[in-house]
C-alpha cells in the first residue's frame, strides 16, 4: 500500500508542476484521443459465466452474475475532472461448483456501491498524457442478507478481482490511482495504470487491501482497433490471492455523435479463479458503450 501510494503521490506532483495542457476547445476536447481527458458518459455490462453451468430448471446455459453500471466523467476546469459510477448486480446464489446444480438458485438483484471521485490529467507531450486521482465508494445496500453477500462476492470475480470497490458490501472503499496513456502515429495506443484500494469494514468483516495494475496495448486505424489487456490484482489481506487475467478486445470510436464501444473477453489464467478456458473455467464478456461530449 505504501509503495502504491508513493507512486501515485509522485505522479500527482508531476502533474502539479508540469505545464498546463493546451486546450483547443474549452476544458475538455471530445476529439482528444486520451480517455482521461474527455467528457464522457457510458454504460458497462459484465457477464461472468462458468463452463458447464446450466439452469437447474430449464437446463440452459446462463451467466453466474451480471453487473451493469452507468456513469461518466466531466471537466470542472482544464485538466480537472469529476467522475461517478453506479453498478447494479443480478446473480445466482449460491455459486455452483463444477457445473453442478442445487435446489437454491433463486436470482438476486442488488445495488452496488456508488463511486464518486476525480482526477487530474496533463498532456506532457503530444503523444503522452498522465493522470492521478482518488475516489470513495458509498454502499447503497445496507444490512445485506447471506444470499446478497454471496452474490456480491461472486461479482468480485467479474473483473478478476479488479474494481472490487463496486461490490464490497459492508465496506467503505477508498482508492488512489494513477496512470499514463500514449498514442504513437495514431495507430498504436498504450495505457498503464496502478490503483490501491483500501476497503474499510463497517462491521465484523475484515478490512481489505487490494493493489491493481493493468497494461493495455491497442493497434488500430481511423477509429477501429484491437488489442490485449494484461492485468494483475493483489489482495494483500488474503493468503495467496494474486490473480492474473488477459483480455483480448476490439474497440470502435465512431465519428458520428462521438459514440464509442468496446467488447472484450476477460480470461483468468491462474489461481484462485483458475484457467478461464479450462474445464469449468470462468470468463467474463465485457461490453462498454457511450459517447464523448
Amino acid at each position: 500500500m505504501r509503495t502504491a501510494a508513493a507512486a501515485v503521490a509522485a505522479l500527482a506532483l508531476t502533474l502539479s508542476v508540469s505545464p498546463r495542457a493546451r486546450s483547443e476547445s474549452g476544458w475538455a476536447d471530445k476529439g482528444v484521443w486520451a480517455r482521461s481527458m474527455t467528457n464522457r458518459i457510458s454504460g458497462e455490462i459484465d457477464l461472468l459465466s462458468r463452463k458447464g453451468y446450466v439452469d437447474p430448471y430449464g437446463q440452459t446455459p446462463r451467466p453466474l452474475v451480471t453487473v451493469v453500471s452507468f456513469g461518466g466523467q466531466v471537466a470542472l476546469a482544464e485538466g480537472t475532472y469529476v467522475e461517478a459510477r453506479l453498478p447494479l448486480v443480478l446473480g445466482q446464489a449460491p455459486m455452483l461448483r463444477h457445473g453442478e446444480s442445487t435446489r437454491d438458485t433463486k436470482p438476486v438483484f442488488l445495488v452496488g456501491n456508488l463511486t464518486a471521485g476525480g482526477h487530474l490529467a496533463r498532456k506532457l507531450l503530444p503523444e503522452l498524457v498522465v493522470y492521478a486521482g482518488a475516489s470513495v465508494s458509498l454502499p447503497l445496500t445496507w444490512w445485506p442478507n447471506a444470499r446478497e453477500i454471496e452474490v456480491a462476492d461472486v461479482a468480485l470475480m467479474t473483473r478478476a478481482f479488479l474494481d472490487t470497490h463496486r461490490t464490497f458490501l459492508n465496506h467503505l472503499p477508498l482508492r488512489v490511482r494513477g496512470g499514463a496513456e500514449m498514442q504513437l502515429e495514431e495507430i498504436v495506443d498504450f495505457r498503464t495504470d496502478l490503483t490501491a484500494s483500501l476497503a474499510l469494514s463497517f462491521g465484523s468483516d475484515s478490512t481489505e487491501l487490494v493493489v491493481e495494475q493493468s497494461n493495455e496495448l491497442q493497434l488500430g486505424y481511423q477509429g477501429f482497433g484491437a488489442g490485449l489487456r494484461v492485468q494483475e490484482a493483489f489482495l494483500l489481506t488474503e493468503p495467496d490471492m494474486a490473480q492474473v487475467a488477459l483480455e483480448p478486445f476490439v474497440n470502435w470510436d465512431m465519428s458520428i455523435f462521438e459514440l464509442f464501444t468496446r467488447i472484450g473477453i476477460l480470461i483468468p489464467i491462474d489461481e484462485p479463479m483458475g484457467f478461464g478456458l479450462g474445464d469449468h473455467g470462468m470468463t467474463t464478456l465485457r461490453i462498454n458503450a457511450g459517447t464523448k461530449f
